[in-house]
């Protein structure tokens, strides 16, 4: 099982690494375009905005969820760092649990809002919107994917006592 979970794990987070890397690299060559047509042309062209504003709100929440995966989210540890290997354990098993929770809302109104964008246009590309909202629940479960795993490893930790 450890084998599967560490397969599914190198997977989603190769997967992830690439999207963030593709939507940085178009909104690079997006706001370029922009700046040159801008500038140089006196001409802007107002779908490149637009287009760069949904890549880098992907990579916002694409990378986000690559940061809770390392656990490498805001969080303060000062006390817990000097508790006893169980009582650690005890207490990144319940933080897991409540970010599980948390995650699990954020899905589910991830899904709401998305469902509610499909009919709205954006204003210059005409893009439904709802590709641009469908980032919520797709960072969503990717976070779930990552604290369920860490959950798994914490109550191993828990069990076995380190």
């Amino acid at each position: 099982m450890r084998d599967g979970l560490a397969m599914l794990r190198r997977v989603l987070e190769g997967t992830v690494r690439w999207i963030v890397i593709v939507l940085m690299g178009v909104m690079t060559i997006l706001v370029s375009v922009q700046i040159v047509s801008r500038y140089v042309f006196n001409f802007p062209l107002g779908w490149t905005e637009e287009m760069a504003r949904f890549a880098f709100v992907w990579v916002s929440f694409l990378g986000a969820s690559a940061l809770m995966q390392v656990r490498e989210h805001i969080n303060v540890t000062v006390f817990v760092d000097t508790f006893p290997a169980r009582l650690y354990a005890l207490c990144r098993f319940l933080a897991d649990c409540c970010g599980l929770i948390c995650i699990y809302f954020f899905l589910i109104g991830g899904i709401a809002l998305t469902s509610n964008e499909w009919r709205q246009l954006a204003p210059a590309t005409e893009v439904p919107m709802g590709w641009i909202y469908l980032v919520i629940p797709a960072a969503a479960a990717l976070m779930g994917t990552w604290v369920l795993l860490q959950t798994i490893e914490s109550a191993r930790a828990l069990i076995k006592g380190k």
